[in-house]
């Protein structure tokens, strides 16, 4: 007899789909104030040094759900830049009335990032992805999802194996044709390829919402590289 097969392609389609119940709950309110947060970020590019981009309202709006839904008490993220990701992501979790620890580096920028809620986050500005995973490992810190905006470099591999990385959800950002994403993927088989399942980025027709795509234009290019012992078949 034949297994039932399920390709990438099927699972992202499913990920996201399941994942959209993380809106239940939510308030017209909630998701006006998260854009209103991430629309008043972009002052602060006046205090970069390097002004790159940043991510889209629509991946923003994304990685709110995935937190939200996941429920991570410990994250860390490479690249900050204005903050949009950052704070999209501890907004997801503060839904929940669920604090959480946020860690996020920046190598070229010192930008204060403005937070007033009851998570905690901590910037290590002007430092690389390396330097924080040596001050996170060093302090016992094991994050629970991380999200990657900036390229990985060889010395952050065996760190991120400290890091205990292969039970962690990992997002990575830019995940299109030779992106910096797409570059990541690959700089992690080594580690996670037998114990993670990716999802791809969700289609644009898959993420497109009449009541929220004024508030949360563009499109989502984050993948998701899932432990596998997140995977559960349910009744219901």
């Amino acid at each position: 007899m034949n297994p039932l097969l399920i390709n990438q392609n099927n699972f992202s389609t499913i990920f996201w789909k399941i994942l959209l119940s993380s809106r239940n709950g939510l308030e017209k309110k909630d998701l006006e104030l998260l854009s209103a947060e991430i629309l008043s970020l972009q002052s602060l590019r006046g205090q970069a040094d390097y002004n790159t981009g940043t991510i889209s309202p629509k991946s923003a709006l994304w990685l709110y759900f995935l937190t939200r839904y996941f429920k991570p008490s410990t994250i860390a993220e490479v690249g900050t830049f204005i903050g949009t990701s950052g704070l999209s992501m501890v907004m997801g979790c503060d839904s929940n009335n669920l604090p959480v620890k946020f860690y996020s580096c920046d190598v070229s920028n010192s930008i204060d990032i403005p937070y007033k809620g009851k998570s905690t986050v901590e910037f290590f500005k002007k430092s690389n992805s390396t330097q924080m995973f040596k001050q996170l490992k060093d302090r016992g810190v094991s994050p629970e999802m991380f999200h990657i905006d900036g390229r990985l470099n060889q010395d952050d591999l065996p760190l991120l194996v400290d890091l205990k990385v292969m039970d962690a959800i990992i997002l990575l950002d830019d995940f299109e044709g030779v992106e910096k994403g797409v570059v990541n993927a690959f700089a992690l088989q080594g580690i996670i390829n037998k114990t993670h399942v990716m999802a791809y980025p969700p289609k644009p027709e898959d993420c497109s919402f009449k009541d929220l795509d004024e508030m949360f234009p563009g499109t989502c290019t984050t993948a998701v590289l899932l432990p596998q012992k997140f995977l559960s078949l349910t009744r219901q």
